[in-house]
């Protein structure tokens, strides 16, 4: 981790106290590009790309924001509007969503289109972490699959480019 600026090891330090390990991102990207793009990844090149996408300062506050808010949200008191709404993972609220596309897009409309899909489907952790119902993770969902779009768009770039 020392490869990393001390914003990306606080924000690999927060997404691992809510329960996301690089191990979970790597194990992620590598399942959607065999579903996906239909080869089996290097798991080196995987460790590549995420390292990619996490030296950028934009991606980190992104990341770091994000859990910020699922935090906040869950010492908010329950008076708060918005604790309710976070709470519930109420429809129309759309901010995840929007940090999330905000991180993917960076990495080009593909990552966009298959953080969507990602986001849409929740496979894996994805899909765990949004029916946790003991703690609030609103936000740590939309962040995992943007991070698993954007390191995959990164793997195919690595390998020359998205020919497939």
């Amino acid at each position: 981790m020392s490869d990393y600026s001390k914003l990306a090891q606080d924000s690999i330090k927060r997404l691992l106290k809510r329960g996301v390990s690089l191990n979970d991102i790597y194990k992620l990207t590598s399942d959607f590009l065999l579903q996906h793009y239909h080869f089996s990844a290097k798991n080196e090149q995987i460790v590549k790309a995420l390292s990619i996408v996490l030296k950028r300062d934009e991606v980190n506050d992104i990341i770091l924001t994000a859990l910020y808010m699922d935090e906040a949200a869950e010492t908010m008191p329950d008076s708060e509007p918005l604790k309710g709404r976070l709470s519930r993972d109420a429809n129309g609220h759309n901010v995840d969503e929007i940090l999330a596309i905000g991180l993917a897009s960076q990495f080009g409309a593909a990552a966009t289109v298959h953080y969507g899909w990602l986001d849409n489907e929740k496979p894996g952790l994805i899909g765990v972490l949004n029916d946790k119902t003991d703690s609030i993770n609103v936000y740590i969902d939309d962040i995992l699959a943007a991070l698993v779009a954007s390191s995959a768009m990164e793997y195919l770039e690595l390998d020359g480019g998205n020919k497939y």
